[in-house]
């Protein structure tokens, strides 16, 4: 997709570049953006361009009779970004404040911006360099920056930092630059986070916020689900009816107070205020059994990640158990079934195709099948493969996690249960795993998991080939193979009395190894050749990244492979390397590895990454510099590792030093042992 040329006029270079970051963080790779300022002497002839952007219209103005092009020309308009707007309402009642810029057209600009966001506590003043001192006292002194011209004012000084694009700046680019309605509505949704306009200010903003606040309320009343939404603040922005009647109409009244109110008056509710993520936590409230997870909610930009709050979930328990039954019986009525087969497990590494030719040996025989190995290993892989590679492939797969659920939930769905078996139980009866998978094959994942209670009913199952549902007294005959995985040593709980030997014994008439990832390193290439949306050959990686992936461990193995295939498929610009990694693998353990030879380590590539990042950021690549995007890029280390590894590669004669402050710049040479793939 071709990139869409956009131009800044501005006055100096540093506010260009301002915007100029500005607008890549916000369109990422749409946007082709360079700038030109008021101090270049003389001034250049602007030619192609999609859009033209200015700060102000002194510097149209001044730019007018350059311009030979007939692209659309936008005035910047901006607005205090969040954290701006909370230093000045901050501020006392009633003070004095100048509110200084570079110019008289910005500086009213700002003090007007000031009271559009609703801020009109406060005496504000228009002040830049030049102008006449005001009469009286001054209390603050509201500014982007220390200027040298307020310097002599005695007031503190409230630094609002650099004013941000308003909304309404953003949709007109959005629209002028013809981007898809989809990647504009993601662009508006990250960009209104940041900016208050859409919540403060006149009339038409509030007007637009009981519209929107309309709208959110609407839908989350609508769903049977209960919400709670936290700010970044930790204050309560709403509950939905549905959380309010669970918790008998206790929460409403709650609302933009802080979360620790509710929990000092509710001190059951102390899960709420957990920072770590919680999936399906059981939560008990005045009797009632609820279930509850909570999601911290991101924004994530190339550039940095936005922490918008969380996100609280509420169910109630009984209606989880029942959604889960009808869903089972409509699969049961379509048929369970397994998609893998062993095409599915890549690789050539020879404990993986032993594995294989050992599970198409036994597919057809009757007995069960142990599968052992790690978490991530492609145990239930295994499993289908085996299943749909038997004379049983035309009958039904029904895979049950034995770690999901408590046991009394669990039994009643290995076996099924007769009607008014129990308290909820569903009227006419439920037929049980064993019975869906009959004349097929049922997969017991993480079967250490098994209470020892279900241990013994499952033995017999095993020699009777019959079952009995929960309260009734009918025998049931049930063909049904069983593969049982586990990622924990079964022989061992056995022999401390965890698990019951006999059962082991019964499971364990043929044992399959899963091999983890770490064993059969050399698989590693084909398994992200092999990736699906690597596959369509839309993505490359780096020697690094391979580098990376045959030294790391992979403590969660293939999955965990995929996962960070997955990331690096949606966070980096098509080229896989270390820098775009998760954040929990960006450690020195793990990113310190050799290349080729011991001479030659990853941080020498690194090095080389930092300054390739840094030019075309536009940054100088001075040894400081360097230093700091190391450390945000991959890992902490020392200035003093750096200037000695800039040494070793000026020797090896990857990079050269310019003169003065232009630091570092790569050679044909590093450009080449850095990009190559």
């Amino acid at each position: 997709m071709r990139k869409r040329k956009v131009k800044i006029l501005a006055v100096d270079e540093m506010i260009a570049q301002f915007f100029k970051t500005e607008l890549e963080s916000i369109f990422g790779e749409l946007l082709e953006i360079r700038y030109v300022t008021t101090a270049s002497k003389p001034l250049p002839f602007i030619h192609e361009s999609d859009l033209i952007l200015y700060t102000d219209p002194s510097i149209l103005i001044e730019f007018m009779p350059y311009i030979r092009s007939n692209s659309p020309v936008l005035m910047m308009k901006r607005t205090l970004s969040k954290e701006a707007m909370h230093l000045i309402e901050a501020i006392p009642k009633n003070s004095r404040c100048l509110v200084c810029n570079i110019n008289s057209f910005m500086a009213n600009e700002t003090l007007a911006t000031v009271y559009q966001l609703g801020l009109n506590h406060l005496q504000l003043i228009p002040y830049t360099a030049g102008a006449e001192d005001p009469a009286g006292p001054i209390d603050y002194v509201i500014a982007h920056m220390e200027y040298d011209f307020i310097s002599h004012f005695d007031a503190p000084l409230v630094n609002i930092g650099s004013r941000i694009f308003d909304i309404n700046t953003i949709l007109d680019i959005v629209s002028i630059l013809d981007i898809s309605e989809e990647e504009g509505e993601q662009i508006l949704l990250k960009y209104s986070l940041r900016i208050p306009n859409m919540w403060k200010g006149l009339n038409y903003t509030l007007e637009n916020k009981r519209i929107l606040s309309s709208k959110w309320h609407l839908l989350l009343n609508e769903l049977s689900t209960g919400i709670i939404v936290i700010d970044e603040n930790h204050h309560i922005d709403m509950v939905n009816s549905m959380a309010d009647s669970m918790f008998d109409r206790q929460l409403k009244q709650f609302e933009k107070l802080e979360l620790q109110d509710l929990v000092h008056d509710y001190p059951t509710l102390q899960l709420f205020q957990s920072i770590l993520e919680i999936q399906n936590e059981l939560l008990l409230f005045n009797g009632k059994k609820l279930i509850v997870s909570i999601k911290n909610i991101y924004f994530d930009s190339h550039l940095d990640s936005h922490h918008y709050g969380r996100i609280i979930l509420i169910k109630n328990y009984q209606e989880v158990v029942e959604i889960q039954q009808k869903i089972q019986q409509k699969i049961i009525g379509k048929g369970h079934y397994s998609r893998y087969t062993f095409e599915s497990l890549v690789g050539a590494d020879p404990r993986i195709v032993e594995r294989i030719e050992i599970c198409k040996r036994i597919a057809n025989a009757e007995a069960s099948i142990l599968i052992n190995g790690e978490s991530g290993t492609g145990k239930e892989i295994f499993a289908g493969s085996i299943h749909n590679y038997s004379n049983r492939r035309n009958e039904p797969f029904v895979a049950i996690n034995c770690a999901a659920l408590p046991e009394s939930l669990l039994e009643s769905e290995l076996f099924g249960y007769e009607e008014g078996a129990f308290t909820g139980a569903k009227k006419g009866g439920k037929i049980g795993f064993f019975e869906s998978a009959h004349r097929g094959t049922l997969f017991l994942d993480e079967i250490g998991e098994l209470p020892l209670k279900l241990q013994a009913r499952l033995l017999r199952v095993l020699q009777e080939k019959e079952i009995i549902r929960l309260g009734g007294d009918s025998i049931i005959k049930v063909d049904t193979r069983i593969i049982a995985a586990s990622n924990q040593d079964l022989f061992a709980m056995a022999e401390a009395g965890n698990f019951r030997k006999d059962l082991f014994y019964r499971l364990n008439v043929f044992q399959i190894d899963a091999p983890p990832l770490r064993e059969r390193r050399d698989d590693i290439p084909k398994l992200i050749q092999e990736y699906p949306d690597f596959k369509l050959g839309r993505h490359q990686y780096s020697k690094q990244f391979l580098q990376f992936c045959m030294s790391y461990e992979w403590p969660g193995n293939v999955r965990e492979l995929n996962n960070v295939l997955e990331y690096l498929i949606a966070v980096s610009d098509g080229i896989f390397t270390p820098r775009y990694l998760p954040s929990y693998l960006k450690k020195r353990e793990f990113l310190d590895f050799p290349i080729k030879s011991k001479e030659v380590r990853s941080q020498d590539y690194f090095i080389l990454d930092s300054i390739d990042y840094l030019h075309h950021q536009g940054i100088r690549t001075g040894r400081r510099n360097i230093h700091e995007a190391f450390n945000r890029l991959y890992y902490r280390i020392s200035e003093v590792e750096v200037r000695s590894t800039l040494e070793k590669l000026k020797d090896r004669g990857w990079i050269e030093f310019g003169s003065g402050p232009i630091g570092c710049t790569l050679t044909p040479i590093g450009f080449e042992k850095l990009n190559s793939k």
